[in-house]
């Protein structure tokens, strides 16, 4: 079943070419578009989504407010931020808000899909430049000592790192896919980390990249 987006921009030239690059994926259907926050809620009110692919700023309301109601309207909606803010506190207000995945739009071609992908999976999804600006403002002392891990498991968390799912991660290093995500419950006990996102920050904290 394909995945029906909601995309929301107030700049018509940038929909237009999102439309087009989204219509060349298989497995999601871009059902509306809105240059408007307010109209977006409307659809949300009326039918459900899947998706919703959203800018920051736009005339009616800003980002962080539009993703709490759409969160409020429908609990179970997947959102990606695609937005040319790369401003921590942004980040970290929407974060904080439930969004799924923040995507810079210079990297909008190379990253969206993935980020489709990743997040219909159940996963998050961050720019890199995103969760450098992260770790960046967390001033993370980098002199801390990093845990005893296997060199399977900063394989795999390199490659973690890399946004490769355990599928990938298997077929690259020749081991089942129930064992990419033992490694990767090891490595999120070992680390004190409670999700993906945590062990990217971990890996940079601690250099192992």
């Amino acid at each position: 079943m394909r995945s029906k987006i909601l995309l929301v921009d107030d700049h018509v030239i940038l929909i237009d070419g999102l439309t087009s690059l989204l219509q060349s994926k298989p497995d999601v259907e871009v059902a509306a578009v809105t240059s408007s926050a307010n109209f977006a809620l409307a659809y949300l009110t009326k039918e459900p989504f899947d998706l919703l692919i959203t800018d920051y700023s736009m005339p009616d309301m800003d980002g962080l407010t539009l993703v709490q109601r759409a969160k409020a309207l429908r609990p179970l909606l997947k959102i990606i931020v695609l937005t040319m803010h790369d401003e921590t506190p942004i980040i970290r207000s929407v974060m904080a808000a439930g969004v799924d995945a923040y995507v810079l739009k210079k990297y909008a071609r190379q990253e969206l899909f993935h980020a489709i992908d990743a997040v219909v999976s159940g996963r998050q999804y961050w720019s890199q430049e995103v969760t450098k600006a992260l770790l960046h403002a967390h001033n993370i002392d980098t002199g801390n000592i990093a845990v005893d891990l296997t060199d399977r498991e900063l394989e795999v968390l390199r490659l973690i790192v890399q946004e490769q799912t355990s599928k990938q991660i298997a077929d690259q290093l020749f081991i089942s896919d129930r064992t990419v995500e033992t490694h990767r419950k090891n490595l999120l006990r070992k680390t004190g980390s409670n999700n993906t996102i945590g062990l990217i920050k971990y890996a940079y904290q601690h250099k192992l990249l």
